[in-house]
């Protein structure tokens, strides 16, 4: 799949990755995000985008993924133009993510929260399979 074009993106700093719900592949895919940053010259904003891809791609393997027999991916893209990081997630699930208020000490029920708090944007839209993308737009210096 070509992100990009399916997308309509046309900026040279795309960078698409797959994921399962194997803890190795989520793993992989903050290793990813790391160094598709660091590769776009953007480390002062590492821990910000790894945290926000981090919370989209754990949403999408606890309420997206299938817990048993077809082995489903999800997929990251991440864009950089202008001032601007895209992080956005496709997965086969149709339901919207919800934003949560979790007790004061509950120990899960942030991530959407999280994310709100360290992006500029953040949304959803449904996908001709009948799955979703989450995206998250994180303001950068232009570069």
């Amino acid at each position: 799949m070509d992100w990009g074009l399916a997308l309509g993106i046309s900026t040279a700093d795309f960078a698409a990755h797959a994921f399962s719900r194997d803890p190795e592949s989520v793993q992989g895919i903050r290793r990813f995000t790391r160094e598709t940053i660091a590769g776009w010259g953007l480390c002062a904003y590492a821990d910000d985008l790894t945290n926000v891809v981090n919370e989209l791609t754990v949403n999408a393997v606890q309420h997206a993924l299938p817990k048993r027999g077809e082995q489903a991916k999800a997929w990251l893209g991440m864009a950089h133009t202008g001032g601007t990081v895209v992080c956005a997630v496709t997965d086969p699930s149709p339901a919207p993510p919800s934003c949560l208020s979790p007790e004061h000490l509950a120990p899960t029920g942030r991530g959407l929260v999280i994310v709100d708090a360290l992006t500029s944007q953040w949304g959803y839209a449904r996908t001709h399979s009948g799955g979703k993308i989450v995206w998250a737009r994180i303001t950068t210096p232009h570069s």
